[in-house]
């Protein structure tokens, strides 16, 4: 089974590739670029892998939800010059001011894959290389207690790796999301999977929005849901009809 959640992305070219290459002055590992032809960048299935000492995740691990794609690798860091790293690092894995990346010793050309904290200046090499690292990663479902708290990145790993009901009982706690713009789009998501069970969570949900956040709403977004709504099966059209001449 493949890392990736699939999302559409069209592979990366070996141009390209070469082309980001040349542009970076090194050599990206052969594991990763692999990963890139066949889809370039995005979730993962994966969610954490182990570390040898404590983190901010947790006492013997951390966190991942996705791979960037070329045009997503970093190497510009602001908060970099604060931590003292030898030659030179590009990361693929973001998470607030932890990263996750490949380090180029100044004398080697396979790099190792390194792990930083902006916030507490740690750092750890967590592999040898990428072959190593993607190894070692492991799925551990989240805990949702707290998925107010949790980056959209983060959100959306969960939501690839979720059935019908922990959908909706993620979404349920999101009601009063403060991102709209993300929550119409994901329940614009799942009308698109064409499956009765989805489409009801998303109408319930989206009734929910338009009865308590509808000043908050990004109006396009209101009406793509409406014009789905009357292509979307086991949707009570008549209360779909009345509810938009609310919205309206």
């Amino acid at each position: 089974m493949t890392i990736w959640v699939e999302n559409g992305n069209k592979a990366a070219t070996e141009q390209a590739i070469h082309e980001k290459e040349t542009a970076l002055g090194l050599i990206l590992p052969a594991d990763y670029k692999q990963l890139l032809l066949k889809q370039n960048g995005g979730l993962i299935r994966k969610n954490h892998f182990p570390t040898t000492e404590p983190t901010s995740y947790g006492l013997d691990f951390a966190e991942i939800y996705y791979l960037a794609s070329l045009d997503e690798l970093l190497t510009d860091i602001p908060e970099q010059k604060e931590v003292d790293l030898a030659g030179k690092q590009v990361y693929f894995h973001r998470d607030e001011s932890r990263y996750i990346g490949f380090s180029y010793p100044d004398d080697a050309s396979q790099p190792s894959i390194i792990y930083v904290d902006f916030e507490t200046l740690q750092t750890l090499i967590v592999a040898e290389n990428m072959a190593t690292f993607l190894e070692a990663l492991y799925f551990s479902p989240f805990p949702i207690d707290f998925a107010e708290q949790f980056p959209v990145k983060k959100l959306e790993q969960i939501l690839a790796s979720s059935n019908v009901q922990k959908t909706k009982q993620l979404l349920e706690l999101l009601e009063d999301y403060s991102d709209k713009k993300w929550y119409l789009e994901t329940l614009i998501s799942l009308f698109e999977k064409q499956e009765i069970p989805y489409n009801l969570v998303a109408y319930s949900l989206f009734e929910n929005q338009l009865l308590y956040f509808q000043r908050k709403l990004a109006p396009n977004l209101v009406e793509r849901i409406f014009e789905l709504l009357k292509v979307s099966d086991g949707i009570n059209q008549e209360a779909a009809a009345a509810l938009y001449k609310e919205w309206n």
